[in-house]
């Protein structure tokens, strides 16, 4: 058994799965209420959570979403004031992700006997395939949820209606990074390329590590508010 290919083949793979962030996500549109899509230009408030178990990493989250709405046309205001309320959660799970990786030994030498094609017989040396072994190989997988919730607020929708619930957004990621605070990055590009949108199924979205739209969302996000 080849134990040192096998443990290089096994760390080829980890070494490719993080080179890109493979992300699906979904975008749910309410259209009961004759809705085709979110009003262009609108004024959100972002919701942030208060009983976060990290609120420094919940304002980064919040602050990031608000960097996008703007990017993206929308205008932020305050909650008595906009027309949607946009309220967010994250989380992070780990499991176990089982694969096989099959290992040859070294090749194996052979003496066989064979014809002369003179009548009489002569030996011949061969090599053939080492023994092939299966290896159960067990890796540390980390899920990654975003989930965005849009609602009317009660000034859109009037005095004693509800808030209604007019878009939902599913975002996940599975891969061997435990990162969260890296990787929700890569989520909120992901979630805001089919913002507001109704996409019918899931739709993966894959981002390379370093990606434009990720490193531009860091960049806006140390600047001062504006």
């Amino acid at each position: 058994m080849n134990i040192r290919k096998t443990l290089l083949f096994v760390l080829l793979v980890l070494f490719l799965s993080g080179c890109a962030v493979n992300i699906q996500t979904t975008g749910f549109l309410d259209r009961s209420g004759g809705i085709s899509a979110l009003a262009k230009g609108a004024s959100f408030a972002v919701i942030e959570n208060p009983d976060a178990a990290n609120p420094i990493f919940d304002k980064e989250i919040k602050r990031k979403i608000e960097r996008l709405l703007v990017k993206e046309g929308y205008r932020i205001d305050a909650g008595d004031k906009s027309r949607y309320l946009l309220s967010y959660s994250y989380g992070i799970a780990s499991g176990l992700r089982s694969t096989t990786v099959t290992s040859y030994g070294p090749p194996q030498t052979q003496i066989i006997t064979v014809t002369d094609g003179k009548g009489g017989v002569a030996t011949q040396t061969i090599m053939t395939p080492g023994t092939a072994s299966v290896i159960p190989v067990v890796s540390v997988e980390y899920t990654k949820q975003l989930m965005l919730k849009i609602r009317e607020s009660a000034r859109t929708a009037g005095d004693g209606r509800r808030e209604n619930v007019v878009w939902m957004g599913e975002t996940l990621s599975m891969d061997p990074s435990s990162d969260l605070r890296s990787d929700i990055d890569y989520l909120l590009v992901a979630a805001f390329m089919y913002f507001g949108q109704d996409t019918g199924k899931q739709v993966s979205v894959s981002l390379d590590r370093g990606d434009a739209a990720v490193e531009a969302l860091r960049r806006d996000f140390e600047r001062p508010n504006h």
